[in-house]
């Protein structure tokens, strides 16, 4: 699956998911846009876009690829990995350095919204049939491995 290719403009024909009611995730609108609240044991990693199809990759190969989305920033687009926060941030000391695990209370747009700040898309949108989200130790560990073959 090509980050690019995913990341087209058209914009979903759908009825936006219900994130809270689907998932269980913590989400609020502010501004008119819906946001995802990282906490309560969900957390995320931040990836900068190149890097990211190779971290694609490595979770599908290990068998636990989960939502991930794509949003702009002042540093460029990232890559946003939803994880399930399985450890403790210290094992991210570890990681490259454009690679960030976003603490808690850190608000991250949600595709969809139709809002004037709608710049988010799903790369790998999240599948009500398999709601739970990888463990942050298995992003992690294909953040790593990508890292390693550059």
């Amino acid at each position: 699956m090509s980050v690019d290719h995913d990341l087209g403009t058209k914009r979903p024909t759908s009825t936006p998911v219900d994130y809270r009611r689907t998932f269980g995730w913590p989400v609020h609108w502010r501004n008119g846009t819906l946001n995802f609240v990282i906490g309560a044991g969900i957390g995320a990693v931040a990836v900068p876009r190149a890097r990211a199809e190779q971290v694609l990759e490595n979770l599908a190969r290990q068998g636990c690829r989960g939502p991930a989305l794509s949003v702009p920033t002042k540093h460029g687009s990232v890559v946003i990995f939803l994880v399930e926060a399985d450890i403790l941030g210290s094992d991210a000391e570890f990681l490259p350095r454009d690679v960030r695990v976003l603490t808690a209370g850190t608000s991250i747009p949600m595709p969809g919204t139709h809002g004037p700040a709608d710049l988010a898309r799903w790369i790998v949108p999240p599948d009500p049939q398999q709601r739970w989200l990888p463990s942050l130790t298995a992003v992690l560990a294909a953040i790593r491995s990508a890292g390693r073959y550059r």
